[in-house]
């Protein structure tokens, strides 16, 4: 007579379909936070021509703003590549206040610049939250603190996502595998077949998020909670690992530390 615990193992393993590479979530092409990035000028005295922004990410929004300026005093794009140029034919004053800003998905960052001695001068850096419009501290949006959470849970799917902030080295990438257990008793056992297989989130330099959805046939009473593995890696040489307990308060809508259906 097989015992309890190995009829439980087995039923969540009857019950859990094979892994399914299309359930994995690549890299969201937009980071969480921008890079610090770099501004340079094409400016005759005080009426600017251009304005080079470097260090920017495809996909991340680019957003000019002058105040007290004549010309093209605000005007937003879609960075394409590692650097956008505008060309806005400004005209400055003693007065004014130019600020360039780049977003990310969560978080932006401005660089913002003044007249002094008749040429621009960095007047200051700051970051916000997106979400909520308010200031934070830079160095807490470069921090390398990755989290995991779960962001889907019903009888037949139970999702986890994770995130990988910036701050490594440029030329590390992050991947990241998630894992799933349940809960037995006071103990946390792995689902069979519940480890999905490496995806690449991108640079280490800068913020990624990705995840894996595991299907299931249909399970109730069950309770589950994620892991995620994170590797930093320079080419085949892995240089750190973290392993992130799913925890919640994330992502906006359902994220939780453990799904129960």
């Amino acid at each position: 007579m097989r015992s309890p615990r190995i009829i439980a193992v087995l039923g969540v393993a009857t019950a859990l379909v094979s892994a399914d590479a299309h359930a994995a979530v690549p890299a969201d092409a937009v980071p969480d936070a921008p890079a610090p990035f770099s501004v340079t000028f094409d400016a005759q005295g005080l009426t600017v021509r251009a304005i080079a922004v470097g260090g920017v990410a495809a996909g991340e929004r680019v957003a000019l703003n002058c105040h007290e300026c004549l010309g093209q005093t605000s005007v937003e794009a879609v960075a394409t590549g590692p650097r956008h140029v505008f060309r806005p034919k400004l005209r400055l004053s003693a007065a004014s206040r130019l600020e360039l800003t780049v977003h990310g998905r969560n978080f932006a960052r401005t660089r913002a610049y003044v007249v002094r001695g008749g040429r621009l001068r960095l007047d200051a850096r700051h970051c916000v939250s997106v979400a909520d419009n308010r200031r934070v501290r830079c160095n807490s949006i470069t921090a390398p603190r990755p989290w995991a959470t779960m962001n889907v849970c019903t009888p037949t799917a139970v999702g986890v996502r994770a995130a990988s902030p910036a701050g490594g080295a440029r030329r590390d990438r992050v991947a990241a595998r998630f894992r799933l257990q349940y809960a037995e008793g006071a103990r946390w056992v792995d689902v069979p077949n519940g480890t999905s297989p490496w995806t690449v989130l991108g640079r280490a330099d800068r913020s990624w998020q990705g995840g894996y959805t595991f299907r299931f046939s249909g399970i109730d009473g069950r309770t589950f909670r994620g892991l995620a593995d994170f590797e930093w890696r320079r080419g085949t040489r892995v240089v750190r690992r973290v392993v992130r307990l799913t925890s919640p308060r994330r992502v906006p809508g359902f994220s939780s530390s453990v799904c129960a259906p």
